[in-house]
Order: structure tokens, then sequence, then C-alpha cells
């Protein structure tokens, strides 16, 4: 039980550094250099991902999973269909902005590193969130009957309070339409990773959540976009991510539970 509560705390800690050292690091870079604010934030994440693999390295926290499993039909379609959907999303922006392919076009360094920013940052959360501590809430549950889903719906939670760091440049509605929306896809994507037994399946999930906002107007947030006028849309997200959830996650499983 000690080493249960020992490694819970150690990935709080890691996850309440990184919110610390990332609004740190990013200011002093704006303040005392002239990168770009797309150069730091690759900088930033590019940092962090190094620390974490060098943290798990050494004290074991967790077991990081990249290679998908010999999945049924069954987990395939589960953790496809979200793919495709925001496959289309992402690709439908290019109907909704007809010149922004020519934009792009006209200038391929300059999204190139919007890219690589979306990569290196989506890649960055989902080893902090769905790698370490979903991981360890796995590790720290194991004997609960409720096991995966208490893991899920804690790690969300600490995702989804990962945002609240956004009110230092947007409004309170806005930050909290965004932390309901992060909790349910927290939910989805734990789920996804569970399923596919890869980081790779929620990392591409999230990256197709992203790149449509980075590329339609170059926002540092998927969310930064207008100020929602209510959080109905949100709620709605929320209560379809957690049906599909926990639809697809029951203890009846356990081939997709041994983490």
């Amino acid at each position: 039980m000690l080493f249960k509560k020992n490694l819970l705390l150690q990935v709080f800690l890691l996850w309440f550094f990184s919110l610390i050292f990332t609004i740190a690091f990013e200011n002093l870079l704006t303040y005392f250099t002239q990168l770009s604010k797309y150069t730091i934030l690759i900088l930033n994440a590019l940092l962090m991902i190094s620390m974490l693999c060098l943290v798990n390295h050494k004290y074991k926290l967790t077991k990081i999973f990249i290679r998908p499993a010999h999945d049924t039909w069954l987990d395939k379609l589960v953790y496809t269909i979200p793919i495709i959907l925001y496959s289309l999303r992402a690709v439908s922006i290019f109907f909704d902005e007809p010149t922004l392919l020519c934009t792009i076009a006209n200038r391929i360094p300059h999204y190139l590193i919007i890219l690589l920013v979306v990569v290196t940052s989506t890649f960055f959360e989902e080893y902090l969130v769905r790698g370490l501590i979903f991981g360890s809430f796995l590790v720290y549950f194991k004997q609960h009957y409720w096991r995966v889903q208490l893991s899920i719906l804690f790690s969300a939670f600490i995702f989804s309070l990962s945002h609240l760091m956004n009110l230092l440049n947007q409004n309170p509605l806005q930050t909290l339409s965004q932390m309901i929306y992060t909790f349910g896809f927290g939910c989805l994507l734990s789920m996804l990773y569970i399923r596919s037994r890869s980081l790779l399946i929620p990392f591409i999930t999230h990256f197709l959540l992203n790149l449509p906002s980075f590329l339609d107007n170059s926002s540092l947030s998927a969310t930064h976009s207008a100020a929602p006028k209510s959080l109905i849309g949100p709620v709605c997200f929320l209560i379809v991510f957690l049906t599909y959830t926990f639809i697809f996650i029951n203890n009846d499983e356990e081939q997709h539970y041994q983490f």
C-alpha cells in the first residue's frame, strides 16, 4: 500500500511540476529571447517528454505501451470509429475555408512548424496523462473491482484540471466549457488506450482533435476559438463520450486490463 501511495504521489508531483514548469519556461523564453511562440512550445514539449522518459526509466513508475496489440475486429472497430470521425472533422476545415489549402501551400515552412507544435505537445500530454497518470491509477486500484473505471475517471479529471491554466488567456466560461469537453474526451482516450494497448491510438485521436484549430487560425489551443454561449454543446459531447467509453469497457474483458 505504501508503494502505491508513493507511486501516486510521485506522478501527481510530476503532473504539477509539468504545469508549473510549462508556464514558467514559456514565459521566461518569451521575455528573455526572440524565439517565436511556436519554437518555444516545441522546445518545452520536447524537454518535458525527455524529462518524463528519464524519470519513468529510472523509477519505473509505469509501463508505457507503444506497439498495438493483436486486436479482435471489435477492438479495431471501437478505436477506428473515433479516428475516422476526427479525421473527417479535420478534413472538413478545408471545405469551410476553401482558401486554406492554398495558404498552406504558399507557407509550407510555417505550417510544418505548426504541425510539429501539434505533434510534440499532443505526445507530451498523452505520455503524461494516459501513460504515466492513467497507468499509475491502474496500479493503485489494482485490487479494486472497479479498477479500470476509477482509473479512467480520475485520470480524465486530472486531464481536465490541467486546462485550468488556460484561465490565464481566456474567459471562465470558455475554460469551463473546455474542461467539460476534455473530461469526456479524456475518458474516451483512456478507453482507446486500453482497447488498443498502444499509446499511438489515443495520440492519433488527440492529434486529430487539435489539428484543425491550429491550421485554421494558428491558435495555441484546440479550443481557443470563439467563446461558447452556453455549456449545452460540451455537456452533450460529455454524455456521448461517457456512453461510448463505458459501453466498451467492462469487467468481462480482462484481456484488455493486463497493464
